[in-house]
């Protein structure tokens, strides 16, 4: 399921895979896997648009990307519900493989996007991931740039508009109202992204997530890449 910011779930996560397995590339094939949340997809997926911000490195790309294993979570800084939990969550796992790193081949690096690059500084956004754990990467782009990439990997969101405690419903093409224009939520699901070695979509973490559970489906899925 995916999660919104406004409490609600959006039966929208299937039909995202669906769409996947359905344009997956071809350079690297995944046999299916038993795993506990992780769905690997049967095919790795190319990326388009890893081309984001950081503030002390300048930017993330595919060369930042390529050579390890990346957690990639999209969300936004003043996400109320369910941002802080997964980064939460991210960070249990983080400190369970800090405590015994031979649990995975590889420390995954996680990175958190945000899709709220309006409100989102490189700076204030990195101080927010680092909250969490001290290893977490905090990027953002321009909005194209940010929609481009999520379209790529089958992540959605949406910003939600309210005018006297309801929703405001705008037509397509239809203005934001000015006095509206920073007074908004977004919805967005709660999926995580798993990027391999290669820099391409492999897996997707399903919610609810558990850090244990997590981690016996990333070392799983490292040690089929190792052997294959």
């Amino acid at each position: 399921m995916i999660r919104s910011t406004t409490g609600g779930q959006i039966p929208l996560i299937l039909c995202l895979l669906a769409g996947l397995l359905v344009t997956a590339g071809c350079d690297r094939a995944v046999t299916r896997l038993q795993t506990e949340d992780a769905f690997v997809l049967p095919q790795t997926q190319a990326v388009t648009g890893l081309e984001l911000t950081h503030a002390q490195r300048g930017k993330y790309g595919t060369d930042d990307a390529e050579g390890r294993w990346s957690l990639l979570f999209f969300g936004y800084a003043g996400c109320p519900d369910v941002c802080p939990t997964e980064l939460y969550m991210m960070a249990e796992m983080m400190r369970a493989i800090e405590r015994d790193p031979a649990r995975v081949a590889q420390s995954p690096q996680v990175v958190f996007v945000s899709v709220d690059p309006q409100r989102d500084a490189p700076a204030a956004l990195q101080q927010y991931a680092a909250f969490y754990h001290p290893s977490f990467l905090g990027v953002t782009a321009d909005q194209p740039v940010v929609d481009r990439l999520a379209k790529s990997m089958g992540v959605f969101y949406e910003r939600v508009y309210y005018r006297g405690g309801e929703i405001l419903r705008l037509e397509p093409g239809q203005a934001v109202p000015a006095e509206l224009e920073n007074s908004y939520l977004i919805n967005h699901s709660a999926a995580i992204y798993l990027l391999d070695p290669d820099a391409r979509l492999h897996a997707i973490f399903t919610p609810p997530h558990d850090p244990m559970a997590m981690i016996r489906d990333l070392a799983a899925i490292q040690q089929r890449w190792e052997d294959s």
